[in-house]
């Protein structure tokens, strides 16, 4: 810590003690003190900058590495520094520089006056590629990065096309019929968790302290994120698919030729597991392997994507029903999306002052909303029961 940031942090405390010693109703005598002290340190923090801009060089150059001191510092230098005082901070740490650092961070993000943090750039991106490894739906969406909390976002519609009108040399033109577009309106809500987290994390070296934090962070964003995203889906009317020939109606016939390409196959475990075992009349498997991934499978050319049962669950008790929805997520779903990951750490509220632990609060804003009904059709075909045997037999046999 250079003398400068000393003296800073020494007038951040003096000034807490100002305050403490006005709450208790301070004496005329008090007043004079702290005021004289006050003055005092500020005209060695005055003295302390004169002496910095009189030198040409910075604290490196003195050190033996010659940077000029007006050379502007890089993206790379100015996060680093954002994310030292980040975690200085969380950890009770922080010097008056790194309240200033993280404020001028905070007031050009346009982040609501409550005292919250942002996460530096490296670690949101280090966030993003963690979720990544996490089972994630925003992949099968439509993701639109907003910088507001509400909005509108005007988006092509897909409609039949018509084509231009015959016209006759000399003759005027008519006019074409152009695009369709809807208007979505979106309220980025609130959605956020406390952590709290052991001293002895909080004194353990930053790498540590960021890879804890990161990997909790994703997991509970990648939950949010995929719980919005199901609420919507789930928002479809449901269609009882009885064959696996009813499945290829939706793709071939129910879904527009220019969603269908665009189509994918999304069910569960259970879904995977019956569909993943049914034969034709020669014993061959209906599902078909992608040529482009030996692990995936396909149906009816489109690609069969596979979620967790705790993620997307199958319906019923003695005749249990797993999804099978089938067409463009991209189409039918939007994810609007703050990007903006909120922290605030406290030590005295909540429950952390009687556990001796530091609270940490995430907050994220987004919102999920339905754009094209037509786009997806959410089927759920039956895996137990009688219904399930005349699910084999009408479009397939199970060996």
């Amino acid at each position: 810590m250079t003398i400068l940031q000393q003296l800073q942090q020494e007038m951040f405390n003096l000034k807490a003690e100002a305050r403490n010693i006005m709450n208790k109703g301070a004496t005329e005598v008090e007043i004079t003190e702290v005021t004289n002290r006050i003055t005092e340190l500020q005209a060695k923090i005055n003295l302390e900058k004169q002496i910095g801009e009189g030198e040409t060089t910075t604290p490196q150059a003195r050190n033996g590495i010659q940077l000029p001191r007006n050379m502007p510092e890089s993206a790379e230098s100015t996060n680093a520094r954002y994310e030292e005082a980040f975690y200085n901070t969380l950890r009770g740490r922080a010097t008056v520089e790194d309240r200033e650092v993280l404020e001028a961070r905070n007031l050009s993000s346009l982040v609501p006056a409550d005292g919250g943090l942002l996460i530096p750039i490296d670690q949101q991106t280090a966030i993003n590629e963690l979720k990544r490894q996490f089972t994630s739906l925003r992949d099968l969406v439509t993701v639109e990065p907003v910088t507001t909390l509400t909005g509108t976002r005007v988006l092509e519609q897909d409609a039949e096309h018509i084509g231009f009108e015959k016209f006759v040399e000399g003759t005027a033109i008519g006019t074409t019929t152009g695009p369709k577009f809807d208007t979505i309106t979106y309220t980025a809500e609130s959605y956020g968790g406390i952590l709290p987290i052991p001293r002895t994390l909080l004194q353990d070296q930053t790498a540590n302290l960021r890879t804890y934090l990161n990997r909790w962070l994703a997991k509970k964003a990648t939950a949010t994120e995929n719980k919005l995203i199901l609420d919507v889906l789930n928002t479809f009317p449901k269609v009882d698919i009885s064959t696996i020939d009813e499945a290829k109606d939706i793709i071939d016939v129910i879904l527009d030729p220019s969603l269908s390409i665009l189509a994918k196959v999304v069910t569960n475990q259970d879904g995977f597991n019956f569909l993943n075992k049914l034969k034709d009349s020669q014993g061959n498997y209906l599902l078909e392997k992608d040529p482009k991934n030996s692990t995936k499978k396909m149906l009816n050319g489109r690609g069969v994507i596979v979620l967790s049962n705790k993620i997307l669950k199958t319906t019923g008790t003695t005749e249990k029903k797993a999804p099978l929805i089938i067409g463009s997520l991209k189409d039918g779903i939007v994810l609007f999306d703050r990007e903006t990951m909120e922290l605030a750490s406290t030590e005295v509220g909540g429950t952390a002052w009687n556990t001796n632990a530091v609270e940490m609060r995430a907050i994220l804003r987004m919102q999920a909303k339905k754009f094209d009904s037509a786009a997806v059709v959410f089927g759920e075909i039956p895996i137990t029961g009688q219904v399930a045997v005349a699910f084999n037999t009408k479009g397939a046999s199970k060996k």
